[in-house]
């Protein structure tokens, strides 16, 4: 600086006072609680550093321990080799890496005498080291390692025995469930056929037993004699001959009919109830005694049939033709009671008519009026 001139010196220095103070003024002050809490953070970086290649030079000595051991099933012959047993924990380094060589320029320093195993700190290596005269391929250490290899392998053995016990007893498990989940599959589907059988039998039966009441019903229907203003008349008093005269019948015209105010006479063809056969009968319409009854013949000395008055439910005109061989269809009607149906055929269509309405007013089982 005193080779320069005065007045440049002290621009200098000026110029170096004011950006000092720039400086000072730009820096953040830390205190000394911010400054012994960044000496900590550098001190953790520090540690941190430390510990991970810690952990790296135990990494590289157990593959350096893998890779001796798997050296020494090879037995090998040359010096400077180390192994290490696997769960023994101790490594062995031959006698050549920590005895001292000599030099060949003479004797050194003391602490250069001796080759070290270092892997950048002594304090890497947690494993004790042997520095005895023993080979690492000596018959000891290769008899307690067959022992150890034949302990492991016994033991590997039994753990494979228990393994695959433990899988057959999984698999018959296994196929103990399928087959109890088949058995009741089995189970469920033929109960469930069951069911469906009944209940097809059981549908099959009501559908009959509808079939069955429809076709009742439209017989019913179709053999119901025709509507007429008589209904069954109980009255003692009641005269049959003007009833029927009233009713439009000219009896004077008729003469196969024989009518009284109590009785109603004259011949009728009956179909027989067993032998489907067509015979004459004399019959007697009788309101004294409440009955229907036919004879032989107009001497009523054989009676052969009576139908009591309770019995007769209807009296129709066989529209449908139902009576078998009938000798004259158009003249045929019919008398139903409670345990028979009786097929007449009349001589002429007005004594037909005549005897309708005559019987009809006997027709005490004709109950459906009352309702």
């Amino acid at each position: 600086m005193g080779s320069l001139p005065r007045n440049l010196a002290a621009t200098l220095q000026d110029i170096e006072t004011k950006r000092q103070l720039a400086l000072q003024q730009k820096e953040p002050i830390q205190t000394s609680e911010e400054k012994g809490d960044d000496f900590d953070e550098r001190g953790q970086q520090v540690i941190d550093e430390q510990r991970k290649r810690l952990a790296e030079l135990k990494q590289k000595a157990a593959a350096e321990a893998q890779s001796q051991w798997e050296a020494l099933h090879n037995c090998p012959s040359h010096h400077g080799s180390s192994y290490s047993l696997p769960g023994s924990g101790l490594q062995f380094v031959s006698h050549s890496i920590l005895h001292h060589h000599p030099s060949p320029h003479g004797m050194q320093h003391s602490n250069d005498a001796y080759d070290t195993l270092s892997l950048e700190s002594s304090d890497s290596l947690e494993t004790s080291v042997s520095t005895g005269n023993n080979s690492a391929c000596s018959p000891d250490n290769m008899s307690s390692a067959s022992g150890f290899d034949a302990l492991k392998m016994e033991e590997m053995e039994k753990m494979l025995k228990e393994a695959h016990a433990e899988k057959v007893r999984l698999v018959e498990s296994r196929e103990r469930e399928i087959e109890d989940r088949r058995h009741a599959l089995e189970e469920e589907r033929r109960r469930r056929e069951d069911l469906e059988r009944r209940l097809q039998d059981e549908t099959f039966h009501r559908q009959q037993l509808i079939e069955k009441e429809v076709r009742m019903r439209e017989k019913q229907f179709s053999q119901a004699r025709p509507l007429t203003r008589y209904l069954p008349i109980r009255k003692e008093d009641f005269d049959l001959k003007t009833h029927i005269e009233s009713s439009g019948h000219n009896l004077e015209m008729c003469y196969h009919v024989i009518l009284t105010e109590k009785m109603c006479k004259g011949y009728l063809t009956k179909m027989g109830g067993k032998i489907k056969s067509w015979k004459k009968r004399w019959f007697v319409f009788d309101r004294m005694k409440r009955a229907f009854s036919y004879y032989v013949d107009k001497h009523e000395t054989k009676l052969k049939g009576i139908i009591y008055f309770q019995a007769i439910e209807e009296v129709y005109y066989d529209h449908l033709r139902s009576a078998s061989k009938s000798p004259n269809p158009a003249l045929t009607f019919c008398v139903k009671t409670h345990d028979r149906l009786y097929y007449m055929v009349a001589p002429s269509a007005e004594a037909m008519r005549i005897w309708m309405d005559v019987i009809v007013t006997g027709a005490e089982g004709y109950t459906q009026f009352l309702n």
